[in-house]
């Protein structure tokens, strides 16, 4: 098994030798986008902070770029991405109209889509049809979790333009639910000032992944240098320190793939 680890590392690092290589060559300059969504991604004072920041800056290291990365609302940089090619737009779930216009390497992080209540409101939340006439929904503009709650036929829905706007709405009883990743709620609710303790997890939605997403245009090659590099970083053990260090006991994940674009 020692053996099987070593020589598959080893393949790895000679592979990225020739990612180095044809870095050094590579004329094209990508800009990577991401949102104010902590852990995972946060502006701290003018400078790019949190998990998926720090791994693409150590994707970057291993690879020998130095590009700056920006924080933008989630829309925005949506936009971007699905209009110009050459856009890394990091963290995001892989669905079938994202598919249409990026490529996707990962998993970067996995997580759960939960509905959270006041932790002193007695809701029990079953099924679907309970959701209907269960309260209003707090959540963000072109989130995953508004796509699945529209998708789930849920209209009682109070759009936000920033994930922690969603947070205070809860805790000042604007909404009943709160719909937000597992990942993020204990450093959104300390944005607002408020405590982990302060609410409660009621109804899991789904179970995702999330992936750096390639713009459309881009070139395959490019997109494959990024993924030799997560799979060293892998194999290395460092990913998985740098996971435990944001996220604690959360699941790991440890594979990496590429998902093409649907043309």
């Amino acid at each position: 098994m020692g053996r099987c680890f070593k020589s598959g590392f080893f393949s790895i690092f000679l592979s990225l030798l020739l990612i180095c290589q044809s870095i050094a060559d590579e004329s094209v300059e990508l800009r990577l986008l991401t949102e104010p969504w902590a852990p995972v991604s946060y502006d701290d004072a003018g400078i790019a902070s949190g998990f998926a920041v720090e791994l693409v800056n150590e994707l970057q290291r291993i690879m020998g770029t130095e590009l700056e990365i920006e924080v933008l609302p989630w829309a925005r940089a949506l936009s971007i991405a699905n209009s110009l090619p050459n856009v890394v737009l990091f963290a995001t779930s892989v669905d079938e109209e994202r598919r249409k216009n990026f490529d996707f390497v990962g998993p970067i992080i996995t997580s759960k889509i939960s509905l959270y209540a006041k932790a002193n409101d007695h809701i029990e939340i079953n099924s679907l049809e309970e959701l209907n006439h269960a309260g209003s929904i707090g959540t963000y503009r072109s989130a995953i979790g508004l796509e699945m709650l529209k998708e789930l036929g849920l209209t009682q829905l109070l759009v936000s333009s920033f994930p922690h706007q969603s947070a205070k709405q809860l805790i000042k009883g604007r909404v009943r639910f709160w719909c937000q990743a597992d990942i993020a709620v204990a450093s959104l609710l300390t944005k607002i000032g408020a405590n982990i303790d302060s609410v409660k997890p009621v109804f899991v939605l789904s179970e995702i992944e999330l992936y750096l997403a390639f713009s459309k245009g881009t070139e395959l090659e490019v997109i494959k240098q990024w993924q030799s590099a997560l799979a060293y970083y892998k194999a290395s053990g460092k990913f998985k320190r740098l996971y435990y260090k944001w996220f604690g006991d959360l699941p790991v994940p440890e594979r990496v793939e590429l998902i093409r674009r649907v043309e």
